[in-house]
């Protein structure tokens, strides 16, 4: 890789005070000329390690989720060329992702602030470039997901902001031999820079997970754009990607714990011929419930009592939203035809969430469970569903099991049973028997 000159602002002193473990200057130079020890960090450093062998690692001696940054001085914005490499030893996710700091207002990266950032992961498996108006972030340019499906991605990215303030960003993942480039996009909403640095976002499990090394710093881009004309244009200019519709990145998280966030209040597993199958959840809190979309699962136990999961679906809505709302003591239905509900229900729908890949249960009985969709989910609720749990225990075809008190555990089989309502069943509204 080629080696680009430093600014002359960098100093290659650390302040001994620092807590990072920083290697001798010598050793710091690194065989192939990693500069990422030169540069003059600041910040959250007692939660990072830096070394010439790895680059700069977090490493959070609490051991806890949460989030740490890192941040250098950095005025460039215009005619400017960044470049870094990033490791991490797991797949990324809403609640796993890093960010690279191009440009920021303040060494602060965790409080609000003015710049532009590359985010590795996230919602997607992706690289993408976002703009940062204090406390709100707007994606500008989306790439592709090189990264989904990999559980240690390994890659390098570069992004060039020219004088007439286009921005291109271009990926490599280390099994690559040369750059794909992602998108371009012209953005000159914000034209002045005091700090660039690093702002990981982790779980527990992930506190070690992220490496960035090879950070590089350069000038002289070539300006290949000229929206106004005053230059010659190429032979064959690139038209710049502009996004359609710029998202504003608040997709809630999870939160730390999870359990009976949400849990079972009715199921619908052996459907009329008019009508559809569904599960209804509850929100048994007081406040509300803003999460992304999770996973359901069914599975059945054999004799001994192990399990085996038959099913797993991403309960996400088939409009593309990433966030699912559920108001205090409220209810929230799944199912792949609303439609087929309310005309058979006679119910108004507010609370139903169609999706597409609400999965078929079986009519024969099993097990049902709600877990985060991450890369290692976590149980929310697990309930039970027979034709046994029915009031007389017979085949009730087109009746839903509902809980009679839905603040009672998932897992207590005597606060099941039969829908009374005439309809067969009360999706996404209070069940007959409360």
């Amino acid at each position: 890789m080629k080696i680009y000159k430093i600014f002359g602002f960098i100093s290659c002193f650390i302040l001994s005070s620092c807590a990072l473990h920083i290697e001798d200057e010598e050793s710091a130079k690194g065989d192939d000329g990693d500069s990422t020890t030169q540069l003059s960090w600041s910040g959250e450093t007692d939660k990072f390690t830096i070394t010439s062998k790895e680059g700069i690692r977090l490493d959070d001696p609490q051991e806890a989720a949460g989030t740490a940054y890192l941040a250098f001085p950095s005025s460039s914005v215009r005619n400017t060329r960044w470049e870094f490499g990033v490791k991490l030893t797991f797949n990324p996710s809403a609640n796993n992702y890093a960010r690279f700091y191009l440009t920021s207002s303040t060494e602060t990266l965790s409080n609000v602030l003015n710049g532009y950032y590359i985010q590795i992961g996230g919602a997607k498996d992706n690289v993408a470039l976002y703009r940062q108006n204090e406390d709100k972030s707007i994606l500008l340019a989306s790439g592709r997901e090189l990264m989904k499906g990999n559980n240690s991605p390994k890659l390098y990215i570069k992004v060039e902001c020219d004088n007439n303030g286009y921005w291109t960003f271009w990926t490599r993942l280390e099994s690559e031999n040369e750059y794909t480039k992602e998108k371009q996009i012209k953005d000159t909403s914000i034209q002045n820079s005091e700090y660039c640095g690093i702002y990981c976002v982790y779980t527990k499990s992930r506190c070690d997970g992220f490496t960035f090394h090879h950070i590089q710093i350069s000038n002289e881009v070539e300006t290949t754009t000229d929206p106004d004309g005053s230059e010659e244009v190429p032979d064959n200019p690139e038209t710049p990607d502009e996004p359609d519709n710029p998202e504003d990145t608040g997709i809630p998280s999870y939160p730390e714990e999870v359990r009976n966030l949400l849990v079972f209040n009715e199921v619908m597993y052996d459907n009329a011929t008019d009508g559809a199958e569904y599960i209804e959840l509850y929100n048994p809190s007081d406040n509300i419930v803003s999460i992304p979309p999770f996973k359901l699962l069914r599975y059945v136990a054999d004799e001994s009592g192990a399990t085996q999961t038959t099913t797993t679906a991403v309960l996400e809505p088939s409009d593309g939203s990433q966030v699912i709302n559920i108001p205090p003591h409220g209810y929230i239905c799944f199912t792949k035809s609303a439609s087929t509900l309310i005309k058979k229900h006679k119910v108004s729908g507010e609370t139903m969430i169609e999706t597409a890949k609400f999965p078929r249960i079986n009519n024969a009985g099993g097990h049902l469970a709600i877990v985060t969709n991450e890369e290692q989910s976590r149980l929310i609720d697990k309930c039970s569903y027979s034709d046994q749990t029915h009031t007389d225990r017979k085949r009730k075809q087109g009746v839903s099991l509902e809980k009679k008190s839905p603040e009672l555990a998932s897992a207590f089989s005597k606060n099941w049973t039969s829908s009374k309502n005439a309809t067969g069943g009360t999706p996404g509204i209070k069940n007959s028997q409360e």
